[in-house]
């Protein structure tokens, strides 16, 4: 089972959880990831033990867990 993580500043936080073997769940969590992409969320890439993860560009069905940040605005 993977678990993606989608932290909106207005709407909290999504959660899409799929099974690796489900087509159709990994192809809605792929949906939201590639929504938010295209919004300029960062991906990345964690085990869910909590240790170190590393960014992503695609999303990985085997992942245990994405996290999804929105872009930082400077100023």
């Amino acid at each position: 089972m993977g678990e993606l993580s989608i932290m909106h500043p207005k709407l909290g936080d999504l959660k899409v959880v799929w099974d690796s073997e489900n087509e159709d769940e990994v192809k809605l969590a792929e949906n939201q990831f590639d929504e938010a992409k295209k919004k300029g969320f960062l991906a990345f890439k964690a085990k869910k033990d909590g240790s170190k993860g590393k960014q992503i560009e695609k999303f990985d069905s085997e992942a245990e867990r994405i996290i999804m940040i929105p872009p930082i605005a400077g100023g």
